[in-house]
């Protein structure tokens, strides 16, 4: 059975979070506030059971999600549920949509090719786009869609979330 502790789970949801990026220890660890050691440690441990990958290009050791495990592609969802700071978002109106997004400034909802959603909230930015459109956003490296990942929370649709993701991975 696979416990995580803070730390872990901190670092797990970063990679999940940041995907985008090539990432070593020492950007992890600089990044979190966390010792390059002890993201080591994390990081050996997470790639011994399956759900970390580290890939060597040149001199550098860049770790990612091992999404081929199914453990790790579970965990991912998790993590991108666990919210980054509270939200009193009512998100009754919402639930027509695939996957919503929202991090304090903007809320990404993300719908079928076929439903229109027209939501307003105040002093927020209502983003709608289709899984296909977040791909392309989330390839070409948007940046506004990659903070709203980094820094968001995911309101529901995780599931739909982790497979945008193992789509665009692979463009990384």
């Amino acid at each position: 059975m696979l416990s995580l502790s803070d730390n872990e789970f901190s670092v797990l949801s970063f990679l999940v979070r940041n995907f985008t990026e090539r990432l070593t220890i020492r950007n992890i660890a600089q990044r979190l506030g966390f010792s390059a050691a002890g993201v080591f440690n994390i990081l050996k441990k997470l790639e011994k059971e399956g759900i970390v990958v580290g890939q060597r290009l040149g001199t550098g050791l860049f770790y990612s999600i091992n999404f081929e495990n199914r453990i790790a592609e579970h965990l991912a969802a998790v993590v991108l549920l666990y919210p980054q700071e509270k939200t009193e978002l009512d998100v009754g109106k919402l639930k027509q949509a695939k996957a919503v997004i929202f991090d304090r400034k903007s809320l990404l909802v993300i719908m079928d090719n076929i439903s229109v959603l027209d939501v307003s909230i105040p002093n927020i930015e209502v983003i709608s786009k289709t899984e296909d459109e977040v791909i392309s956003l989330l390839r070409k490296k948007d940046t506004q869609l990659t903070q709203l990942l980094s820094n968001g929370t995911v309101l529901f649709g995780e599931d739909v979330i982790v497979d945008i993701i193992k789509k665009c991975i692979s463009w990384f």
